[in-house]
């Protein structure tokens, strides 16, 4: 138990984070001298402004007073007295970065106007700070899909796009470098997720040629939102594969088969366009829906039975059933994805 002769020095007192180089703070300004000004950064310590940090923040400096609260940037540990080397900054710039990192924080959704754009991806603004949104981050509907990876191509893709709004997540945030970069697709990606939880694999697709690369065809498989699948060129004809730009134009419908989901990646293929019986039979029958099978093999422990081109297994009550004979079953469980099912022997 604390007693109250117990001294501060045996109390443990919670450590302060040491600032660091960028670190952004505000300070009251406790002295003044020509070509110099200390303000204290409590509970950090002093900061000082000399030298050329001075007079890079000029205009700055010879405005405030003794006790006014100025915002400054660290840019050096230690001015050789045991001092924060600083700079000046802006109140209101401070604000800004405080007001972009609680929408970082928050996970806040955006809506931005696009000012200009470069190969690398379009340029915005979000509390007047300067914003980049690379093309990684662009969803289908903006993402530039041009033969060769064209660069001029690219940049005139994404030149439509200036002077439009855009909602946008902030993917990073640095105050103390200035980098702010957004991301469009992040505002998607719950979407994204949810319809590719509903995809399975072995349907059957009616999709749009977006684009062309040395490596397969981009395609669309869904609109609104659209998203972008592709068709790899071992999973093209042999005959259509030796020249894809021949073969397939921006705007082709495809018919094409999913064949495989790696994380928000899908891949189709055209060789083989036969519906998967397994997708087929999942959207005829249900769970607790009445079938035909045939007895095909049986064991000690389980039957198998065939129907619709699917593979079943039966548990229980099948050991006085004849082989290829036809019987009536019940769907007691049906995994489309697993490609599993399993029946039991209706009750007449």
């Amino acid at each position: 138990m604390t007693t109250k002769n117990q001294t501060t020095s045996n109390l443990k007192l919670p450590k302060i984070k040491q600032l660091e180089i960028g670190s952004i703070l505000e300070g009251k300004v406790i002295a003044k001298r020509k070509k110099e000004i200390y303000v204290d950064l409590s509970p950090y310590g002093i900061g000082r402004l000399y030298g050329i940090f001075y007079l890079q923040s000029k205009d700055l400096a010879q405005k405030v007073k003794i006790d006014d609260t100025v915002g400054v940037k660290i840019v050096g540990l230690d001015d050789g007295y045991g001092n924060y080397e600083i700079i000046l900054q802006e109140i209101a710039e401070i604000d800004k970065w405080q007001r972009i990192m609680e929408y970082y924080r928050n996970q806040t959704i955006l809506e931005v106007e696009i000012k200009d754009a470069n190969r690398g991806g379009l340029l915005t603004e979000v509390e007047k700070i300067t914003a980049f949104i690379p093309v990684s981050q662009l969803s289908p509907e903006y993402y530039p899909r041009v033969s060769d990876n064209n660069k001029n191509l690219i940049l005139e893709h994404l030149k439509k796009f200036v002077g439009q709004k855009i909602k946008c997540l902030i993917a990073s945030a640095d105050p103390k470098t200035n980098k702010l970069v957004l991301s469009e697709k992040l505002t998607k990606e719950s979407v994204y997720q949810e319809i590719i939880n509903n995809l399975t694999i072995g349907d059957i697709f009616k999709v749009k040629v977006v684009g062309l690369s040395p490596f397969g065809i981009f395609v669309r498989f869904n609109e609104k939102p659209a998203m972008d699948g592709l068709i790899h060129v071992s999973e093209i004809p042999d005959d259509q594969v030796e020249n894809l730009e021949s073969s397939f134009k921006i705007g082709d419908e495809l018919t094409a088969k999913l064949i495989q989901i790696n994380n928000d990646k899908v891949s189709f293929s055209l060789k083989d366009t036969k519906p998967d019986p397994w997708v087929v039979f999942s959207r005829q029958f249900k769970e607790g829906d009445k079938i035909e099978g045939i007895i095909k093999e049986k064991n000690d422990i389980f039957g198998v039975v065939i129907t619709n081109n699917v593979q079943g297994l039966i548990f229980e009550n099948f050991s006085e059933l004849e082989i290829d004979q036809k019987y009536d079953f019940i769907i007691e469980s049906l995994k489309p994805k697993e490609k599993s099912l399993i029946v039991k022997l209706a009750n007449d």
